[in-house]
């Protein structure tokens, strides 16, 4: 075999192990690649999959954020309804007659247990109608029980205030309604808004 056809064999033999060489890693290359373009996908479904989780979360914190703030903008609504319902009564009490106030405000006195009595404290603008009408208020009380003397106190808005030896009673139009509030606003809220 001459020379030439040595190196013929050897370059051809080279060549077709180097072309082999060429396939195999080509292979190599298509499978890692495949592999990577499924490990990207299951890292980019996984990234999308914890994305869409972040976004369903945020979305369920603001839902509950906006039905929140929602239920404090509709209570304050109702709040406003109501002291509006009570701001109206004030109104129409200050707008009652003398007679009507004074026997409104008798009705408070003759509720009053039988052994309270005392001072009735009322508003200097009020002080002579109800002196006038001491008398009436004692009607059916005895002993300590009695009303002793009414009293001019600018303290007092409206109404009367009892002052006993060792008891003080509120009776006043503002502490009547605060009261009425305190008792009546869920009734009064079921009324108005069906709640």
């Amino acid at each position: 075999m001459s020379l030439d056809k040595v190196k013929e064999s050897v370059l051809m033999e080279a060549k077709a192990r180097a072309e082999q060489k060429v396939r195999e890693a080509s292979r190599e290359a298509e499978r890692l690649l495949a592999a990577g373009r499924e490990e990207n996908e299951r890292v980019s479904a996984e990234a999308l999959r914890e994305a869409n989780l972040r976004l369903d979360r945020e979305t369920a914190r603001e839902r509950e954020r906006i039905q929140h703030e929602n239920r404090l903008q509709v209570l304050a609504a109702k709040n406003r309804v109501i002291e509006e319902v009570f701001r109206k009564a004030k109104e129409r009490l200050a707008s009652l007659s003398d007679a009507e106030y004074t026997k409104l405000v008798d009705t408070w006195l003759s509720a009053l247990p039988p052994e309270a009595g005392g001072e009735v404290h009322v508003n200097p603008a009020d002080h002579a109608k109800f002196a006038a009408k001491l008398a009436d208020f004692n009607q059916g009380r005895s002993g300590p029980g009695v009303f002793t003397a009414v009293i001019a106190d600018p303290k007092i808005p409206s109404g009367a205030v009892v002052d006993g030896a060792d008891y003080h009673i509120d009776c006043t139009v503002e502490r009547r309604l605060d009261e009425l509030r305190e008792t009546a606003v869920g009734d009064l809220a079921k009324k108005l808004f069906g709640a």
